[in-house]
């Protein structure tokens, strides 16, 4: 379904057609439109079309036949009617195939896809993040050290002028904290880029031990509504996926719950353990 946008349609119409309210009006009036033609999935329309059919329309033709059931009626109907009121094939097939596709995509399964995937995308703005801030503290350094590498070859009044511009802009040494900030973004950059490939990575195993927690400790909902991902503090190749006070952790193919259950290891494909 095509969306509606307003402004171009309001901005072709003369300004001496549409007096003020006239066009506050339209300009609500397409809005509304478009919000609506953007809320209603295909799903949606195929079931309206066929609730009506087999609803309202329906009704509205056992009312009518029920007419000429009565004893005394005389009228021998079409033998075509009744035609407009059936479920077509066409529609049939397009309802089938939407309501199909929104099943396949309703699985704990996909869910737990889509998830990942904006756990992925997650990771990928927090990089940017950081990837900003060493750039910012990298600048913050450079101030410095593009005075340093100078001063000491400078004549005398070069020498005065660096001075007391270096004073003057608080540029007298590499601060401590700008050190520290970034030695912290590159270190969250390596994170975020180990998360991200973590998820991708074990993408099967985390939807496979998720599923069989949730299920298990009727946190299914809780599951989608706060799940939050981390690498492990002790093993660091192993990715903990959080969640209304269940902890999964997943390594490879390999996975084991940190729970009520803590100790009991649930290995994927029958694959060894590593202790």
């Amino acid at each position: 379904m095509n969306r509606v946008h307003p402004a171009p349609l309001i901005k072709d119409l003369s300004d001496k057609m549409l007096t003020p309210s006239t066009r506050i009006a339209l300009t609500l009036f397409l809005i509304a439109l478009s919000f609506t033609a953007k809320s209603q999935t295909e799903l949606q329309d195929h079931t309206a079309a066929i609730n009506s059919l087999i609803g309202s329309e329906a009704n509205n033709f056992i009312s009518q036949m029920a007419e000429n059931m009565v004893t005394g009626a005389s009228v021998i109907v079409d033998p075509d009617t009744g035609v407009e009121y059936h479920v077509t094939q066409q529609q049939l097939d397009a309802f089938n195939a939407a309501y199909d596709l929104a099943l396949q995509q309703s699985t704990q399964e996909h869910l737990t896809g889509l998830l990942i995937q904006d756990q992925i995308i997650g990771q990928q703005v927090e990089f940017e993040n950081q990837k900003n801030a060493m750039i910012e503290e990298a600048e913050q350094m450079a101030a410095v050290t593009a005075i340093a590498a100078e001063i000491e070859v400078a004549d005398e009044s070069t020498k005065i002028g660096m001075e007391k511009y270096a004073t003057d802009n608080d540029l007298r040494s590499i601060k401590q904290e700008t050190r520290d900030n970034y030695a912290a973004s590159i270190e969250g950059m390596v994170v975020a880029s180990r998360t991200k490939n973590m998820l991708e990575q074990y993408e099967g195993a985390i939807i496979e031990s998720t599923t069989f927690v949730t299920q298990a400790s009727g946190t299914v909902q809780a599951f989608y509504d706060s799940a939050s991902v981390q690498i492990d503090q002790m093993y660091l190749n192993q990715l903990n996926v959080a969640w209304a006070g269940e902890v999964v952790g997943v390594e490879n193919e390999f996975w084991l719950v940190n729970t009520n259950m803590q100790g009991e290891f649930y290995p994927d494909h029958n694959i060894e353990m590593l202790p």
